[in-house]
């Protein structure tokens, strides 16, 4: 069994803070992690990340890169040209693959933050309907 392992590490400024976008790459596999530098960090600074901190990082849950699709829709020429000129001027240098990675990570997150609130309101619903019919029943009780 032959597996090769690649890592990518790519360092950009976003907004106001210095960013490490790390991709590791296994077979067909990809999982991202982000980390944030803070200022800007010196080649010797991120050797030194990279030596003691990379088995910290949090990467994604692994994908395979077959899962990536391409979309096509009809769009007004207009608006394609408006659309290629924007995208080349943001000149991003990360790879779409681990964007798109680390967005199915997210939306992962927010859908399991959704469905664990969901479950904590049912619950408090049901404690309070448990307290509404134990007074009830205290009441009907009589003093």
């Amino acid at each position: 069994m032959n597996t090769k392992h690649h890592i990518t590490a790519t360092i950009q400024f976003e907004k106001q803070f210095w960013v490490g976008i790390f991709e590791r790459q296994c077979n067909d596999e990809l999982a991202v992690a982000k980390h944030i530098f803070g200022a800007e960090p010196t080649d010797p600074e991120i050797y030194d990340f990279v030596l003691n901190h990379f088995e910290a990082l949090r990467f994604t849950a692994p994908i395979t890169l077959d899962a990536f699709t391409i979309q096509m829709k009809r769009m007004n020429p207009k608006r394609m040209k408006r659309e290629v000129k924007k995208q080349m001027a943001k000149a991003e240098s990360v790879n779409s693959h681990s964007q798109e990675a680390m967005r199915l990570e997210i939306e992962k997150n927010k859908k399991e933050k959704q469905y664990n609130n969901h479950i904590k309101a049912q619950e408090r619903k049901q404690a309070l309907f448990l307290k509404k019919q134990a007074l009830k029943k205290e009441k009907k009780k009589g003093h």
